[in-house]
Protein backbone atom coordinates (compact mmCIF):
# COMPACT_ATOMS: atom_id res chain seq x y z
CA UNK A 1 0.00 0.00 0.00
CA UNK A 2 3.19 2.66 0.56
CA UNK A 3 4.19 1.61 -2.88
CA UNK A 4 0.97 2.59 -4.47
CA UNK A 5 0.72 5.54 -1.96
CA UNK A 6 4.29 6.75 -3.39
CA UNK A 7 3.29 6.37 -7.18
CA UNK A 8 -0.03 8.34 -6.61
CA UNK A 9 2.13 11.43 -5.42
CA UNK A 10 4.80 10.55 -7.97
CA UNK A 11 6.20 12.78 -10.89
CA UNK A 12 5.07 10.77 -13.59
CA UNK A 13 1.52 10.01 -12.70
CA UNK A 14 1.04 13.98 -12.12
CA UNK A 15 2.72 14.18 -15.68
CA UNK A 16 0.20 11.79 -17.33
CA UNK A 17 -2.78 14.00 -15.80
CA UNK A 18 -0.99 17.02 -17.32
CA UNK A 19 -1.00 15.64 -20.73
CA UNK A 20 -4.96 14.76 -20.63
CA UNK A 21 -5.31 18.36 -19.38
CA UNK A 22 -3.30 20.07 -20.98
CA UNK A 23 -5.88 21.56 -23.87
CA UNK A 24 -7.84 22.70 -20.77
CA UNK A 25 -5.47 25.28 -19.75
CA UNK A 26 -8.15 27.61 -20.86
CA UNK A 27 -10.56 27.10 -19.54
CA UNK A 28 -8.49 26.42 -16.34
CA UNK A 29 -7.49 30.02 -16.00
CA UNK A 30 -11.08 31.16 -16.96
CA UNK A 31 -12.38 29.65 -14.02
CA UNK A 32 -9.75 30.37 -11.71
CA UNK A 33 -8.54 33.97 -12.47
CA UNK A 34 -5.34 33.47 -10.38
CA UNK A 35 -4.13 30.88 -12.16
CA UNK A 36 -3.61 33.63 -15.69
CA UNK A 37 -0.07 32.94 -15.57
CA UNK A 38 -0.75 29.23 -16.27
CA UNK A 39 1.09 28.71 -19.85
CA UNK A 40 2.60 25.29 -20.00
CA UNK A 41 1.91 21.83 -19.37
CA UNK A 42 5.03 22.09 -16.78
CA UNK A 43 2.71 24.88 -15.18
CA UNK A 44 -0.50 22.65 -15.21
CA UNK A 45 1.52 19.91 -13.79
CA UNK A 46 3.21 21.94 -10.63
CA UNK A 47 -0.29 23.25 -9.91
CA UNK A 48 -1.33 19.37 -10.02
CA UNK A 49 0.98 18.01 -7.51
CA UNK A 50 0.61 21.67 -5.24
CA UNK A 51 -3.05 20.85 -5.19
CA UNK A 52 -2.82 16.81 -4.10
CA UNK A 53 -3.43 15.17 -1.12
CA UNK A 54 -3.84 11.43 -1.18
CA UNK A 55 -4.45 9.35 1.70
CA UNK A 56 -5.50 5.89 3.16
CA UNK A 57 -8.97 5.37 4.52
CA UNK A 58 -9.20 4.30 7.90
CA UNK A 59 -7.34 0.53 8.20
CA UNK A 60 -8.24 -0.24 4.62
CA UNK A 61 -6.16 -0.40 1.35
CA UNK A 62 -8.36 2.26 -0.35
CA UNK A 63 -6.55 5.16 -1.65
CA UNK A 64 -8.51 8.52 -1.32
CA UNK A 65 -7.83 11.48 -3.96
CA UNK A 66 -8.45 15.07 -2.93
CA UNK A 67 -8.16 17.73 -5.17
CA UNK A 68 -8.31 21.51 -3.67
CA UNK A 69 -8.94 24.55 -5.68
CA UNK A 70 -11.00 27.77 -5.63
CA UNK A 71 -13.10 26.23 -8.28
CA UNK A 72 -15.16 23.26 -7.63
CA UNK A 73 -14.92 22.61 -11.69
CA UNK A 74 -11.42 22.81 -11.83
CA UNK A 75 -11.23 20.16 -9.16
CA UNK A 76 -13.42 17.70 -10.58
CA UNK A 77 -11.00 17.77 -13.50
CA UNK A 78 -8.46 17.85 -11.49
CA UNK A 79 -8.57 15.10 -9.70
CA UNK A 80 -10.65 12.65 -11.70
CA UNK A 81 -7.25 13.20 -14.38
CA UNK A 82 -5.03 12.52 -11.48
CA UNK A 83 -6.90 8.98 -10.67
CA UNK A 84 -7.38 7.51 -13.87
CA UNK A 85 -3.50 8.73 -14.48
CA UNK A 86 -2.54 6.51 -11.42
CA UNK A 87 -4.57 3.88 -12.45
CA UNK A 88 -3.43 3.73 -16.11
CA UNK A 89 0.03 4.20 -14.88
CA UNK A 90 -0.72 1.70 -12.66
CA UNK A 91 -1.87 -1.30 -15.13
CA UNK A 92 0.45 -0.47 -18.28
CA UNK A 93 2.98 1.48 -17.60
CA UNK A 94 5.01 -1.00 -15.27
CA UNK A 95 4.79 -3.90 -17.86
CA UNK A 96 6.73 -4.68 -20.76
CA UNK A 97 5.52 -2.45 -23.26
CA UNK A 98 7.16 -4.09 -26.34
CA UNK A 99 5.14 -6.87 -25.78
CA UNK A 100 1.76 -5.42 -24.89
CA UNK A 101 1.83 -3.77 -28.43
CA UNK A 102 3.23 -6.83 -29.77
CA UNK A 103 0.33 -8.95 -29.05
CA UNK A 104 -2.12 -5.97 -29.37
CA UNK A 105 -1.18 -5.66 -32.83
CA UNK A 106 -1.78 -9.31 -33.89
CA UNK A 107 -4.66 -9.27 -32.09
CA UNK A 108 -5.51 -6.10 -34.41
CA UNK A 109 -4.47 -8.27 -37.66
CA UNK A 110 -6.53 -11.43 -36.60
CA UNK A 111 -9.76 -9.13 -36.40
CA UNK A 112 -9.32 -7.13 -39.34
CA UNK A 113 -9.01 -10.74 -40.83
CA UNK A 114 -12.44 -12.15 -39.29
CA UNK A 115 -14.46 -8.78 -40.59
CA UNK A 116 -13.15 -9.23 -44.19
CA UNK A 117 -14.20 -13.12 -43.36
CA UNK A 118 -17.71 -11.68 -42.39
CA UNK A 119 -17.93 -9.02 -45.18
CA UNK A 120 -17.39 -12.21 -47.46
CA UNK A 121 -19.80 -14.10 -45.99
CA UNK A 122 -22.02 -11.63 -46.51
CA UNK A 123 -21.45 -10.79 -49.64
CA UNK A 124 -22.42 -14.40 -50.77
CA UNK A 125 -25.18 -14.89 -48.87
CA UNK A 126 -26.37 -11.41 -50.21
CA UNK A 127 -25.46 -12.61 -54.01
CA UNK A 128 -27.72 -15.85 -53.83
CA UNK A 129 -30.49 -13.79 -51.93
CA UNK A 130 -29.86 -15.58 -48.49
CA UNK A 131 -29.83 -13.58 -44.92
CA UNK A 132 -29.86 -16.59 -42.83
CA UNK A 133 -28.22 -19.66 -44.63
CA UNK A 134 -29.46 -22.71 -42.36
CA UNK A 135 -32.98 -21.10 -41.20
CA UNK A 136 -33.74 -20.18 -45.11
CA UNK A 137 -33.05 -23.08 -46.58
CA UNK A 138 -35.15 -25.08 -44.27
CA UNK A 139 -38.00 -23.15 -44.37
CA UNK A 140 -37.72 -22.97 -48.05
CA UNK A 141 -37.61 -26.62 -47.91
CA UNK A 142 -40.87 -26.65 -45.96
CA UNK A 143 -42.56 -23.97 -48.25
CA UNK A 144 -41.76 -26.21 -51.06
CA UNK A 145 -43.45 -29.05 -49.97
CA UNK A 146 -46.04 -26.99 -48.69
CA UNK A 147 -46.28 -25.73 -52.22
CA UNK A 148 -46.86 -28.85 -53.88
CA UNK A 149 -48.85 -29.91 -51.66
CA UNK A 150 -51.43 -27.20 -52.10
CA UNK A 151 -50.63 -27.37 -55.70
CA UNK A 152 -51.86 -31.01 -56.10
CA UNK A 153 -55.07 -30.13 -54.11
CA UNK A 154 -55.53 -27.37 -56.85
CA UNK A 155 -55.39 -29.78 -59.34
CA UNK A 156 -57.80 -32.23 -58.13
CA UNK A 157 -60.24 -29.69 -57.93
CA UNK A 158 -59.64 -28.76 -61.17
CA UNK A 159 -60.04 -31.81 -62.83
CA UNK A 160 -63.21 -32.29 -60.53
CA UNK A 161 -64.45 -29.35 -62.03
CA UNK A 162 -63.49 -29.63 -65.60
CA UNK A 163 -65.41 -32.98 -65.60
CA UNK A 164 -68.57 -31.55 -63.61
CA UNK A 165 -68.41 -28.60 -65.89
CA UNK A 166 -68.41 -30.44 -69.25
CA UNK A 167 -71.21 -33.30 -68.18
CA UNK A 168 -73.57 -30.06 -67.02
CA UNK A 169 -72.81 -27.75 -70.27
CA UNK A 170 -74.28 -30.61 -72.42
CA UNK A 171 -77.76 -30.80 -70.55
CA UNK A 172 -78.04 -26.92 -71.08
CA UNK A 173 -79.14 -27.43 -75.06
CA UNK A 174 -81.86 -30.19 -73.25
CA UNK A 175 -84.77 -30.09 -71.46
CA UNK A 176 -84.38 -28.00 -67.94
CA UNK A 177 -86.14 -30.79 -65.80
CA UNK A 178 -83.02 -33.09 -67.25
CA UNK A 179 -80.30 -31.26 -65.65
CA UNK A 180 -78.99 -33.45 -63.33
CA UNK A 181 -78.97 -32.20 -59.78
CA UNK A 182 -76.58 -33.74 -57.84
CA UNK A 183 -76.82 -35.71 -54.51
CA UNK A 184 -79.54 -34.84 -52.68
CA UNK A 185 -80.17 -32.13 -54.82
CA UNK A 186 -76.79 -30.06 -53.28
CA UNK A 187 -77.16 -27.74 -56.22
CA UNK A 188 -77.80 -23.87 -55.88
CA UNK A 189 -81.00 -23.72 -53.86
CA UNK A 190 -82.07 -21.26 -56.32
CA UNK A 191 -81.85 -24.07 -58.73
CA UNK A 192 -83.32 -26.47 -56.62
CA UNK A 193 -86.50 -23.65 -55.94
CA UNK A 194 -87.15 -23.68 -59.82
CA UNK A 195 -86.90 -27.17 -60.50
CA UNK A 196 -89.61 -27.94 -57.57
CA UNK A 197 -91.93 -25.11 -58.65
CA UNK A 198 -91.60 -27.04 -62.60
CA UNK A 199 -92.98 -30.14 -61.04
CA UNK A 200 -95.65 -28.31 -58.98
CA UNK A 201 -96.72 -26.47 -62.66
CA UNK A 202 -96.78 -29.84 -64.34
CA UNK A 203 -98.72 -31.43 -61.51
CA UNK A 204 -101.01 -28.68 -61.60
CA UNK A 205 -101.45 -29.26 -65.60
CA UNK A 206 -101.84 -32.45 -65.18
CA UNK A 207 -104.49 -31.97 -62.57
CA UNK A 208 -106.65 -29.58 -65.06
CA UNK A 209 -106.44 -31.58 -67.77
CA UNK A 210 -108.30 -34.09 -66.17
CA UNK A 211 -111.37 -31.48 -65.35
CA UNK A 212 -110.78 -29.47 -69.12
CA UNK A 213 -109.89 -29.86 -72.26
CA UNK A 214 -105.93 -28.67 -73.83
CA UNK A 215 -107.82 -25.43 -74.99
CA UNK A 216 -109.60 -24.73 -71.61
CA UNK A 217 -108.58 -21.37 -70.26
CA UNK A 218 -107.24 -23.22 -67.34
CA UNK A 219 -105.29 -25.36 -69.06
CA UNK A 220 -104.00 -22.45 -71.05
CA UNK A 221 -103.12 -20.71 -67.90
CA UNK A 222 -101.29 -24.04 -66.40
CA UNK A 223 -99.24 -24.55 -69.26
CA UNK A 224 -98.28 -20.44 -69.45
CA UNK A 225 -97.28 -20.96 -65.55
CA UNK A 226 -95.52 -23.63 -66.77
CA UNK A 227 -93.15 -22.76 -69.40
CA UNK A 228 -92.02 -19.57 -67.50
CA UNK A 229 -91.05 -21.84 -64.66
CA UNK A 230 -88.94 -23.88 -67.23
CA UNK A 231 -87.60 -20.68 -68.63
CA UNK A 232 -86.60 -19.41 -65.36
CA UNK A 233 -84.74 -22.92 -64.52
CA UNK A 234 -82.81 -22.61 -67.81
CA UNK A 235 -81.68 -19.46 -67.12
CA UNK A 236 -80.63 -20.56 -63.34
CA UNK A 237 -78.98 -23.80 -65.13
CA UNK A 238 -76.94 -21.41 -67.01
CA UNK A 239 -76.33 -18.55 -63.70
CA UNK A 240 -75.27 -22.03 -62.55
CA UNK A 241 -72.78 -23.95 -64.87
CA UNK A 242 -71.51 -20.13 -65.63
CA UNK A 243 -70.54 -19.92 -61.72
CA UNK A 244 -68.99 -23.46 -62.71
CA UNK A 245 -66.86 -21.32 -65.47
CA UNK A 246 -65.65 -18.95 -62.54
CA UNK A 247 -64.36 -21.62 -60.33
CA UNK A 248 -62.82 -23.55 -62.90
CA UNK A 249 -60.86 -19.99 -63.81
CA UNK A 250 -60.02 -19.57 -60.50
CA UNK A 251 -58.99 -22.63 -59.89
CA UNK A 252 -56.42 -22.70 -62.48
CA UNK A 253 -55.02 -19.78 -62.07
CA UNK A 254 -54.18 -20.71 -58.53
CA UNK A 255 -52.68 -23.53 -60.47
CA UNK A 256 -50.62 -21.23 -62.45
CA UNK A 257 -49.35 -19.14 -59.94
CA UNK A 258 -48.14 -22.65 -57.50
CA UNK A 259 -46.33 -23.77 -60.14
CA UNK A 260 -44.58 -20.66 -60.60
CA UNK A 261 -44.03 -20.03 -57.34
CA UNK A 262 -42.52 -23.89 -57.07
CA UNK A 263 -40.37 -23.08 -60.18
CA UNK A 264 -38.76 -20.20 -58.15
CA UNK A 265 -37.87 -22.19 -55.36
CA UNK A 266 -36.66 -25.02 -56.40
CA UNK A 267 -34.71 -22.89 -58.47
CA UNK A 268 -33.34 -21.07 -55.18
CA UNK A 269 -33.36 -24.54 -53.68
CA UNK A 270 -31.01 -25.47 -56.37
CA UNK A 271 -27.90 -23.10 -55.41
CA UNK A 272 -28.72 -24.33 -51.71
CA UNK A 273 -26.11 -27.06 -51.69
CA UNK A 274 -23.49 -24.58 -53.79
CA UNK A 275 -23.79 -21.19 -51.08
CA UNK A 276 -23.96 -23.63 -47.98
CA UNK A 277 -20.34 -25.34 -49.09
CA UNK A 278 -18.60 -21.68 -50.15
CA UNK A 279 -20.30 -20.16 -46.30
CA UNK A 280 -19.05 -23.54 -44.48
CA UNK A 281 -15.29 -23.00 -45.73
CA UNK A 282 -15.58 -19.46 -44.86
CA UNK A 283 -17.13 -20.32 -41.48
CA UNK A 284 -14.49 -22.90 -40.51
CA UNK A 285 -11.89 -19.86 -41.40
CA UNK A 286 -13.84 -17.89 -39.46
CA UNK A 287 -13.88 -19.83 -36.47
CA UNK A 288 -9.97 -20.77 -36.50
CA UNK A 289 -9.09 -17.30 -36.50
CA UNK A 290 -11.62 -16.68 -33.73
CA UNK A 291 -9.78 -19.23 -31.70
CA UNK A 292 -6.22 -17.93 -32.22
CA UNK A 293 -7.89 -14.44 -31.48
CA UNK A 294 -8.98 -15.73 -28.17
CA UNK A 295 -5.20 -17.39 -27.25
CA UNK A 296 -3.98 -13.78 -28.10
CA UNK A 297 -6.17 -11.62 -25.97
CA UNK A 298 -5.73 -14.69 -23.41
CA UNK A 299 -1.34 -13.61 -23.47
CA UNK A 300 -2.10 -10.03 -24.15
CA UNK A 301 -4.13 -10.32 -21.21
CA UNK A 302 -1.22 -12.13 -18.80
CA UNK A 303 1.41 -9.37 -20.25
CA UNK A 304 -0.59 -6.64 -19.39
CA UNK A 305 -0.87 -8.03 -15.64
CA UNK A 306 3.26 -9.55 -15.38
CA UNK A 307 4.88 -6.95 -13.50
CA UNK A 308 8.88 -8.62 -12.81
CA UNK A 309 9.91 -11.77 -13.61
CA UNK A 310 8.10 -13.45 -10.25
CA UNK A 311 5.56 -10.72 -9.24
CA UNK A 312 1.93 -10.20 -10.10
CA UNK A 313 0.37 -6.69 -9.82
CA UNK A 314 -2.45 -6.45 -7.41
CA UNK A 315 -5.54 -4.91 -9.34
CA UNK A 316 -6.35 -1.20 -9.05
CA UNK A 317 -9.63 -0.14 -10.11
CA UNK A 318 -11.78 3.46 -9.19
CA UNK A 319 -14.33 2.96 -6.47
CA UNK A 320 -16.30 5.87 -6.94
CA UNK A 321 -16.61 8.52 -8.86
CA UNK A 322 -15.55 12.36 -8.49
CA UNK A 323 -17.56 14.08 -5.80
CA UNK A 324 -17.59 17.87 -4.39
CA UNK A 325 -16.52 18.63 -0.79
CA UNK A 326 -16.95 22.53 -0.23
CA UNK A 327 -14.61 23.59 2.46
CA UNK A 328 -14.42 26.89 4.38
CA UNK A 329 -11.99 29.80 2.45
CA UNK A 330 -8.71 29.52 4.65
CA UNK A 331 -8.60 26.74 5.90
CA UNK A 332 -8.71 24.86 9.29
CA UNK A 333 -6.96 28.26 11.11
CA UNK A 334 -10.40 30.26 9.76
CA UNK A 335 -12.22 27.61 11.17
CA UNK A 336 -10.75 27.44 14.38
CA UNK A 337 -10.87 31.28 14.75
CA UNK A 338 -14.70 31.07 13.50
CA UNK A 339 -15.39 28.81 16.48
CA UNK A 340 -12.89 30.58 19.35
CA UNK A 341 -15.18 33.63 18.73
CA UNK A 342 -18.65 31.68 19.52
CA UNK A 343 -17.19 29.86 22.50
CA UNK A 344 -16.14 33.52 23.94
CA UNK A 345 -19.04 34.93 23.34
CA UNK A 346 -21.15 32.12 24.87
CA UNK A 347 -18.47 31.72 27.93
CA UNK A 348 -19.19 36.05 28.50
CA UNK A 349 -22.91 35.43 28.85
CA UNK A 350 -22.76 33.10 31.13
CA UNK A 351 -20.25 34.65 33.40
CA UNK A 352 -22.72 38.02 33.44
CA UNK A 353 -25.37 36.04 34.64
CA UNK A 354 -23.19 34.72 37.33
CA UNK A 355 -22.09 37.77 38.44
CA UNK A 356 -25.49 39.40 38.22
CA UNK A 357 -26.91 35.71 40.69
CA UNK A 358 -24.07 36.80 43.31
CA UNK A 359 -24.96 40.65 43.38
CA UNK A 360 -27.68 41.07 46.49
CA UNK A 361 -27.16 45.05 46.33
CA UNK A 362 -30.20 47.37 46.17
CA UNK A 363 -30.58 49.58 43.60
CA UNK A 364 -33.97 50.80 42.61
CA UNK A 365 -37.82 50.51 44.33
CA UNK A 366 -38.18 47.42 42.64
CA UNK A 367 -35.37 46.14 44.36
CA UNK A 368 -36.61 46.78 48.03
CA UNK A 369 -40.10 45.19 47.00
CA UNK A 370 -38.20 42.07 45.68
CA UNK A 371 -36.02 41.28 48.43
CA UNK A 372 -37.87 43.04 51.43
CA UNK A 373 -41.45 42.58 50.42
CA UNK A 374 -42.53 45.75 51.43
CA UNK A 375 -44.04 48.53 49.54
CA UNK A 376 -42.35 51.76 48.14
CA UNK A 377 -44.43 54.78 48.70
CA UNK A 378 -41.78 57.11 47.91
CA UNK A 379 -37.71 57.39 47.20
CA UNK A 380 -35.10 60.41 46.74
CA UNK A 381 -32.31 60.22 45.11
CA UNK A 382 -29.08 62.10 44.97
CA UNK A 383 -30.13 64.90 43.07
CA UNK A 384 -33.24 65.70 45.26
Amino acid sequence: LSTLFNIAMSLPVAEDAAVTLVDSIPIIRELDPNLAGMQSKTDLQEFLVGGLDVSVVGESSILEFRFSSADPRISLMCVGALRDAFVEYQIHERKNPHAVAYYKEQSDIVQAQIDSLLGLRGEILGENGYSSLSDELRYQSGQLADSESQLYKAQVNRMSLEAQYEVLSSYLDGDPRDFPMGQEESRSHTLVYWRNMVSKYEDQLNSTLTVHTEESIPARRRREMLDEALERLRKEEHAYVQSLAVQLESIRGRERSLQEQIAELRGKNSKGPEVYQRVSLVDVQIESLRGLLDDLQGKLGEVRLSEMADERVSPVAALTDPELTMIISGGKTVVYFVMIVFLSIALGIVIAFVFDSMDHRIYGPDDVETSLKLPVFASISKAD
